[in-house]
């Protein structure tokens, strides 16, 4: 079934005993249905509907299960207690009626996690909802995804390391593993049965078509979703913002644990910069090469054959998925060598108050990470100097070379800090 109208055909509601499983895949709104779902969960009891815990996913569950380390295996990473995913199914079973639980981690699942997740939580009660867009329109969102667990290297050898090979990526392993998408699809009709899984294309729809499709297949009241789709901001970065990440990321990564990079880059760098500014509308947006598109659009045609030839539901359409993603233009190398003057204000500000609200008496154990954050943030604010120095001394050489007495006219949001080389 194809969209039309910016709308999906109507999704068949599950039975009123249906435990759903919604396993991503990654960079398809699932952050955004996390929350409107979260957020009604006492409208949701009204209509017989749970979304067990009290989070507003289930990530812990899907990890724990997996066995998948949260952050960089041997360096301060984490893996989950089982208990949370035992939890889970207990919560389910707890609940007669309809049930539904999100984690785009379930679709990095092996074969044998997938079994095994279904039986946990259900058995004969589990439906499967799979959301999936067009490969070629999750690259630069990937990546984005990817720099802020640590990423250094530039986009486009990222990608030649992505379509280097059929089945893996150095770089990032995990790429693949969530995007095969066929792959996904098949993997967990096996588990669940074809009859029993639902992939929704989310591709030439509006916004909203999302939360409607997960509406439907509740038997609730669209607007409960609606009307909460909103919730969550998680704009792109400009090419200037990802490569301000990736710097970072080159220069402090070695010297950091998970812990120290989640708190100080991944939530205070990364998001406080996504968060906490409009960027002006000149600025480049990162853009994905030809050559890259083309063989997106040759694993996205096989992946809509294969998936097609399945037998499971598909609401949207699979050639939707093979579609060849418009040429994007390309950007002035110079533009991603400059950046604007609040995005530097913004990282230095974050660290520096990070820093500041670190106690004085603190266990001898934490003294080394102390002076492994004050160290980051005496690096980074010695870097923006460098920064703004030669951005003043390349302005100052242009002015002198023209021969012009003229003032430059100066504004806090128009100046640009030079990337050191």
């Amino acid at each position: 079934m194809g969209s039309k109208d910016g709308l999906l055909p109507p999704v068949p509601v599950a039975p009123e005993d249906a435990v759903v499983i919604h396993i991503g895949v990654h960079k398809t709104g699932t952050t955004a249905i996390q929350a409107a779902l979260a957020n009604s969960r006492s409208d949701l009891e009204k209509h017989g509907v749970r979304y067990p815990g009290r989070r507003q996913a289930h990530h812990a569950a899907a990890i724990a299960v997996i066995g998948k380390t949260w952050g960089w295996s041997g360096k301060g990473g984490v893996q989950k207690d089982r208990e949370s995913f035992e939890r889970l199914g207990r919560q389910i079973a707890a609940h007669p009626g309809r049930v539904i639980v999100s984690s785009e981690h379930w679709c990095e699942s092996p074969d044998e996690v997938a079994q095994e997740t279904v039986m946990a939580l259900g058995a004969s009660r589990v439906q499967v909802a799979i959301t999936v867009r067009n490969v070629g329109n999750l690259l630069s969102s990937s990546y984005q995804q990817y720099l802020k667990y640590g990423l250094r290297a530039r986009y486009e050898p990222w990608l030649e390391n992505l379509f280097a090979k059929d089945d893996g990526s150095r770089m990032s392993p995990s790429f693949w593993l969530r995007n095969h998408h066929d792959v996904v699809v098949e993997r967990w009709a096996k588990a669940v049965g074809p009859d029993r899984v639902t992939v929704i294309v989310l591709e030439d729809v509006q916004r909203q078509a999302m939360f409607v499709a997960f509406a439907q297949m509740l038997g609730i009241p669209q607007e409960i979703l609606t009307s909460r789709m909103d919730l969550t901001s998680n704009r792109s970065m400009t090419a200037q913002e990802a490569e301000l990440l990736r710097r970072v990321n080159v220069g402090v990564k070695n010297e950091m644990t998970w812990t120290q990079y989640e708190r100080l880059v991944r939530y205070g760098v990364a998001r406080t910069i996504v968060e906490g500014r409009d960027p002006a509308p000149g600025e480049p947006k990162i853009a994905t090469p030809d050559w890259a598109l083309d063989a997106a659009a040759e694993r996205g045609a096989r992946a809509a054959k294969r998936i097609g030839e399945l037998g499971v539901t598909v609401i949207g359409s699979l050639d939707a998925l093979a579609a060849r993603i418009p040429s994007q233009p390309a950007i002035d190398p110079n533009a991603v060598t400059s950046l604007p003057m609040d995005v530097a204000v913004t990282a230095i500000e974050t660290l520096v108050l990070a820093a500041k609200e670190i106690p004085v008496a603190t266990p001898p154990k934490a003294q080394g990470w102390i002076r492994g954050v004050r160290s980051f943030v005496h690096r980074l604010r010695e870097r923006a100097r460098a920064m703004l120095g030669s951005t003043a001394s390349a302005k100052a050489g242009r002015a002198s070379s023209a021969g012009t007495a003229s003032s430059p006219k100066r504004s806090a949001d128009s100046m640009s800090a030079q990337s050191s080389p």
